[in-house]
């Protein structure tokens, strides 16, 4: 073998051996189905996927990092759990996410028998946090920041973008050491950016910049909801209105102003947005994709998806999986 040749192998083994890499715990048979998978990027921050049906109730303690921040993404069925010497039960349902900084307490959970539950969970240490908000925030958005994430629990609902993003994580393995990490960072990167937005969106977005009442902010944070959880059989303008207490055209304005981007087009981003995740991660055909994200018709959905996308749905995830 040439000494190139020989450099090559150990180039490669050296890159496989310092990639990232998922450690995945299948939960035991006699206490029921499913497993617990988490990579850990160069930077410390720590993706966790979470997929357990239990033959029992099943009651689970566990302490939580002060040297974290905690992002819980509920995919399935909802649980509650408990913090030591609190006096308050903590909720999460289906669709919805929480993030709060680690206390250093310890959390009882009880999964009930026979639940589907699945979870993706991000850890984000509390140091690398700061460095990130003092390199691409101002000032006042440090501040207003660290207060909702550092010294609260905010909930916000889990968006059509986020579970895209979820779809792409995995194709981390596709590349090879430093890349590897580079890929998987560079996506915590971008669930980070999205998940803010939803938070600044809904808590701390300055009322002088932006001039909505606070009431009618409320009205259009309800009406943005709405359409999230029922982005299929989203409803029009006129009973969107009726629903948050606003005149339509206030409603079409505010939701403009406030989001930088019509109901409509809002709700179509949204839809294609889910289908893209669908379509990396499901079995299901294009027809039952753009059925299931309120599309009547394939032929629109098609089109549609190929405008914004630059390929059609039936070749996106072949275009998105290196081989």
């Amino acid at each position: 073998m040439s000494s190139q040749a020989q450099n090559m192998n150990i180039l490669y083994r050296d890159l496989f051996a310092h990639s990232p890499k998922t450690v995945t715990m299948d939960l035991s048979p006699d206490v029921g189905f499913g497993y617990i998978s988490q990579v850990v990027t160069k930077r410390g921050a720590v993706f966790s996927d979470w997929h357990m049906k239990y033959n029992s109730d099943m009651v689970v303690h566990g302490p939580c990092s002060e040297e974290f921040i905690q992002i819980i993404f509920c995919m399935n069925e909802g649980v509650s759990w408990n913090i030591a010497d609190a006096h308050s039960t903590i909720s999460i349902a289906k669709g919805e996410s929480y993030v709060y900084r680690g206390h250093g307490k310890t959390e009882s959970l009880c999964y009930q028998k026979d639940r589907d539950y699945k979870f993706k969970n991000v850890k984000i240490p509390v140091t690398y946090f700061t460095e990130l908000l003092h390199a691409y925030f101002e000032d006042s958005e440090i501040v207003a920041c660290e207060q909702k994430l550092l010294a609260e629990m905010s909930k916000v609902r889990i968006t059509p973008y986020m579970e895209h993003i979820f779809a792409e994580l995995k194709d981390f393995s596709q590349f090879r050491g430093g890349l590897g990490y580079l890929f998987l960072e560079s996506k915590i990167y971008e669930l980070m950016a999205v998940y803010l937005s939803e938070v600044f969106e809904l808590n701390i977005l300055d009322g002088n910049r932006i001039q909505i009442s606070q009431t009618d902010r409320d009205s259009l944070m309800e009406a943005k909801k709405i359409i999230d959880a029922q982005l299929a059989y989203a409803p029009s303008c006129e009973e969107l209105a009726k629903l948050v207490n606003l005149s339509t055209s206030k409603l079409a304005k505010g939701f403009s102003t406030m989001f930088g981007t019509s109901i409509h087009a809002y709700i179509i981003e949204q839809r294609l947005e889910k289908a893209a995740g669908m379509l990396l991660e499901s079995n299901l055909n294009v027809s039952q994709i753009a059925a299931s994200v309120g599309y009547g018709k394939s032929s629109n959905f098609t089109a549609a998806f190929k405008k914004k996308y630059g390929v059609l749905p039936r070749y996106y995830k072949d275009e998105n999986t290196l081989k």
